[in-house]
């Protein structure tokens, strides 16, 4: 563990609680080797009775990183600044940094730590590295033997399923001809590669899924071109909001 490593301010870490007093929680920041503080202010908005009922020994919790000392050492930690969502996100994340290890660990045994670590300087999660390796298989002989590498894309290829990005659109469409409506409903039922729906007239919304980011857009951009084109002589298209 390097001794140089702190998390960002702001940053959204996952601790372990190791002590609690009346006005103070002490936890682990364990992927920095580190100890965090939580004040009871901290801990939930409102007044709060007994400090236990929000936090116990050995669970682990997500917190926000507010001040850093990094003469001292010392952090100051937020729980309750951190959403319900955030949670979810943030313990799903590390769930499936645990599962991307145990993966690794299978083909490289005891040298998976080690070289989890040299991903990490190049990706962020080793779990989103696994993901961009599916389509990209040769990315896996950067940090392993081509034997390895090919080892490795069999176990993922069935463990991990490569995220999808989505692109998306709200759309204003409409129509001044007598068969206004057919002619829409047919310029939108050409799109195969997305997903159209309505919310109220005259808007529908159109999600396009890759892969690929920049595939997920140009999906996106050629559905609406198609739309326009269809519609150009009878009616008007614009796009409201892009997401």
């Amino acid at each position: 563990m390097d001794n140089n490593q702190f998390p960002e301010e702001g940053d959204l870490v996952l601790c372990k609680v190791k002590e609690i007093h009346k006005t103070t929680v002490f936890v682990s920041l364990d992927a920095y080797g580190r100890t965090g503080v939580i004040a009871t202010s901290e801990i939930a908005p409102g007044r709060i009775r007994n400090i236990r009922d929000y936090v116990v020994v050995n669970k682990k919790i997500i917190c926000k990183v507010l001040r850093i000392d990094r003469n001292t050492g010392h952090i100051d930690l937020s729980l309750r600044r951190v959403t319900q969502k955030e949670t979810r996100e943030e313990m799903q994340k590390y769930k499936n940094e645990e599962i991307a290890l145990k993966l690794l660990g299978i083909v490289v045994g005891k040298d998976a730590e080690k070289i989890a670590q040299e991903i990490k300087k190049d990706y962020p999660l080793l779990h989103q590295f696994f993901e961009s390796s599916i389509p990209k298989p040769e990315i896996l002989e950067s940090y392993l033997t081509k034997e390895d590498a090919k080892k490795l894309l069999a176990i993922i290829s069935d463990k991990i399923k490569a995220k999808k990005i989505s692109a998306k659109a709200t759309i204003s469409v409409s129509s001044t001809e007598p068969n206004g409506i057919v002619l829409i409903k047919n310029a939108l039922l050409k799109q195969k590669d997305v997903k159209i729906n309505y919310i109220g007239a005259p808007n529908y919304t159109i999600t396009a899924e890759d892969e690929n980011h920049k595939v997920a857009h140009k999906k996106l951009e050629t559905a609406i071109a198609s739309i326009i084109d269809s519609l150009k002589h009878h009616g008007k298209v614009e796009v409201v909001k892009n997401d």
